[in-house]
């Protein structure tokens, strides 16, 4: 029976000072983790290069537009694959020429940019304005999605014009 709690003893104690020695052992800590590329960032350029694409076919459609008989000025919003156009007309136009210009920048903008398949377009000084202050929004860096509101209430007052 001696040997037999000698045995018993030897192997608590061995259990014991295993556990002792493990639990002394230097707490493990994560290390320093790498930067990760900051998600909003990128994000963020991702957003100003599609605001620069889509001010870029803006402009080239607004400088189109302009050239078209009875236009004084316009102001162009490109939002994906969609035009919104406003349009100052030349004083003293009657309704049907107003809505014969109207047209006639519809054909221009159908002409050349394949990417367009609805566009809006408005000669109501309100339209007008709005879409002017959007434009100016998004030159000062501001993305395109934060006027989808705007864009939005623009839509419900319009009848787009598919190509």
């Amino acid at each position: 029976m001696n040997t037999k709690n000698f045995s018993t003893l030897l192997v608590a104690l061995f259990i014991t000072a295993l556990v002792i020695l493990s639990g002394c052992t230097e707490a493990r800590k994560p290390g320093p983790t790498q930067p990760v590329p900051n998600q909003n960032q990128t994000d963020t350029n991702n957003d100003n290069q599609a605001n620069d694409d889509a001010r870029q076919q803006a402009r080239d459609i607004a400088q189109k537009v302009d050239q078209v008989e009875g236009v004084k000025s316009s102001t162009v919003v490109v939002a994906g694959n969609t035009a919104y156009i406003g349009l100052d007309i030349k004083a003293n136009l009657e309704n049907e020429q107003t809505k014969a210009v109207e047209e006639a920048v519809i054909k221009q903008v159908r002409g050349t940019e394949t990417g367009i398949n609805t566009v809006f377009v408005s000669s109501d000084a309100d339209t007008f304005t709005r879409l002017k202050n959007i434009d100016k929004g998004i030159a000062e860096g501001m993305p395109v999605s934060s006027f989808a509101n705007e864009l939005a209430e623009i839509t419900r007052r319009l009848t787009p014009r598919t190509m």
